[in-house]
């Protein structure tokens, strides 16, 4: 390529750029803007008769350093080319398309001095090749009419080479040899001493596998030991657990029994007195019925509170009893399941995770489940909320309303009593019949 043809070439890469930014669609610029006196060119075309020009010149001979000047006026105008025409390609094609090709080829016209001929360059090159297949052609013959007699020549000097080589090498090749010879016996050496040491690596390896697979099973047996003491461990916290609180409960129980005793040892001194009271009153025959119903109503307030706490300790104690008597029965099971888990495994592992379904199914039981839901604050409220009553209060007609007013009635007639025994209380005591007399 000419370094005075460069900036021609720059200058036409510049023009393929810019008409690829200038053209944005690829129809022909007639149909793209509608216009009947655009011509029906593309970008592509503009783009490939700029290639043409290029490919050109850059196959041109060198031009000579007089046309300096004019390869600079080529220059100037293809750069007033690019940047004052190409603005009107797309809004003034009608004038932009011709000055475009009339430029571009007169350009060329201004360059075509320094083209290659292709024709005389072809014609040239074809009889070049024919004379030198010509040539070709008498050295092929020559060589077939020496081929036979220059083959053993070949083979003889071939081996006479070889010969002359092997005798230049020989003291080379027996030095390299004792060379080798020396190297493979220190290998040989150290190989022995490391099939020595490999030899007895291989056998404290061997002892050591021997001493894991040992350890392995030892330390698989302890595993096996800490799961079932784990296991026991588990069952027997379990149990201890279920049977502390089992203790718990009937070391309460026994509270409340001593209670009951102690309310029902009360309640018959207190019922015992009242009823002496009330029989001596009975049996005077000067004792009014007054005092009689007052010694009634304290015989009946004085063993009222001890039947009121037996009636408490009673229901204490039999939740308590049911309490304590399902915590027992969890911690027996609790105690008594690794050895059936065992049982069970060794017999069918079906059994086994029947036997853990069974286990945690009553584990699970909560032990407010024996306990009533319902509270009641005296043997009257619990009397009430009966489904006897209930069942009465729905089936006779006027049930509570009777029941309401017995009880108010009791409630005025124990009021009455009151006020006149303080009445009395209030008056001088009378004096007997046989001392008025």
């Amino acid at each position: 390529m000419s370094g005075l043809l460069q900036p021609v070439l720059d200058e036409l890469d510049a023009i393929i750029e810019s008409l690829k930014v200038t053209i944005t669609t690829a129809a022909p610029l007639s149909i793209s803007s509608g216009n009947w006196s655009f011509p029906g060119v593309t970008k592509s075309d503009l783009i490939n008769r700029t290639n043409d020009l290029r490919t050109r010149v850059a196959d041109a001979v060198e031009p000579s350093t007089e046309s300096e000047a004019a390869i600079a006026a080529i220059v100037e105008r293809l750069t007033f080319l690019r940047t004052h025409t190409f603005p009107q390609l797309v809004a003034q094609a009608a004038s932009a398309v011709p000055a475009f090709f009339i430029t571009l080829d007169a350009v060329e016209k201004l360059l075509s001095v320094t083209f290659t001929d292709t024709k005389a360059q072809a014609l040239k090159n074809s009889h070049a090749v024919k004379k030198a297949t010509i040539q070709v052609r008498s050295l092929e013959t020559r060589l077939r009419d020496l081929t036979p007699r220059t083959k053993t020549l070949d083979e003889m000097v071939g081996r006479i080479e070889k010969a002359h080589d092997a005798a230049d090498q020989l003291p080379t090749d027996l030095e390299t040899l004792a060379e080798s010879q020396k190297k493979v016996s220190d290998l040989l050496s150290r190989a022995e001493g490391d099939k020595a040491l490999l030899a007895s690596i291989l056998s404290a390896a061997e002892h050591v596998g021997q001493e894991m697979d040992t350890r392995s099973a030892e330390a698989k047996e302890i595993l096996e030991r800490c799961e079932s003491a784990y296991s026991s461990a588990t069952s027997l916290g379990l149990a201890a657990a279920f049977s502390e609180r089992s203790k718990a409960l009937d070391n309460s129980m026994w509270g409340w029994v001593g209670g009951l005793v102690a309310s029902l040892l009360i309640g018959g001194a207190f019922g015992s007195w009242q009823l002496r009271n009330l029989a001596e009153a009975l049996a005077n025959p000067q004792a009014q019925g007054l005092t009689i119903g007052v010694n009634l109503v304290l015989s009946v307030l004085s063993v009222g509170g001890p039947i009121w706490f037996a009636w408490l300790a009673t229901k204490q104690i039999g939740q308590r009893f049911r309490l304590s008597e399902d915590y027992a029965f969890k911690a027996s099971i609790s105690r008594a399941y690794e050895g059936y888990r065992r049982e069970a495994a060794r017999i069918d592992p079906d059994l086994e995770y029947q036997l853990l379904q069974s286990a945690l199914s009553r584990l699970d039981e909560q032990p407010l489940r024996l306990v009533e839901s319902a509270s009641y604050g005296s043997p009257w409220h619990e009397l009430l909320s009966s489904d006897v009553v209930k069942d009465a209060a729905k089936t006779i007609p006027g049930f509570v309303d009777k029941v309401m007013g017995f009880a108010n009635e009791s409630l005025d007639r124990v009021k009455l009593k009151k006020n006149l025994v303080a009445a009395n209380s209030d008056l001088p005591p009378s004096q007997p019949e046989s001392d008025k007399a």
